[in-house]
């Protein structure tokens, strides 16, 4: 029964809007890509008292997700179309980054997946690159902040552009084991997508997705 869905939401990803705007998108998110492999090929060799690589993977959650639903219903509706919008996202990010010596941090981070399925469908996927600075790192708990750039990875029925924005972000590592830490994040992200013929807009309805981010993680 559902096989049809994710056919047509697999189709939206790989053949919708194959003009010069998405090809230059799809390149941004090419150039993203490579960034994050030049981060991974930082040398071994990096003297590190601390960890050194660390992989964070935890729960996710951006206050406009709902904001972004509910325009979608909206342009399902005014474009004669039923308004069930169904989400079914997945709120995991994963965000890898090297600890140095110095306290300094480089990291990226993917996710969540945002998923709308039903009248309308939309797939979205923030990325980023960050620097960052960490205190404490000694004692039982720390702190961090970080900033760097986003981009939002985007298709749908309705989509129409993505602007990469600032990001930036606060964390406090509240738990720590040898190998294992627990950590909350608030971050910001100024990155946007725009949705086309919005209802209450002459031309398109800009949405930052992942305004304000929660982040509750485990890293490793």
């Amino acid at each position: 029964m559902l096989r049809p869905v994710f056919i047509k939401v697999l189709r939206l990803i790989l053949l919708n809007r194959l003009n010069h705007d998405y090809k230059n998108r799809l390149m941004i998110a090419i150039r993203l890509f490579f960034c994050f492999i030049l981060i991974l090929a930082v040398p071994a060799t990096v003297k590190a008292d601390c960890d050194a690589w660390r992989f964070a993977l935890g729960y996710s959650f951006l206050n406009n997700v709902d904001e972004l639903k509910d325009s979608y219903k909206n342009l399902s509706k005014d474009a004669g179309d039923g308004n069930d919008i169904y989400n079914t996202s997945i709120n995991i990010s994963f965000q890898p980054y090297y600890q140095f010596e110095n306290r300094w941090r480089a990291g990226a981070g993917v996710g969540p997946l945002i998923l709308f399925l039903g009248d309308s469908q939309h797939i979205q996927v923030p990325v980023n690159l960050t620097m960052g600075y960490s205190f404490f790192q000694k004692s039982d708990y720390s702190a961090y902040f970080k900033a760097g750039i986003s981009y939002h990875i985007a298709s749908g029925d309705f989509y129409s552009d993505s602007s990469p924005g600032f990001y930036g972000g606060i964390g406090f590592v509240i738990f720590k084991t040898k190998r294992v830490h627990l950590g909350l994040e608030a971050a910001y992200d100024a990155a946007e997508i725009a949705l086309d013929r919005a209802s209450d807009q002459a031309d398109h309805e800009k949405i930052k997705t992942g305004e304000l981010t929660f982040y509750l993680y485990a890293d490793f």
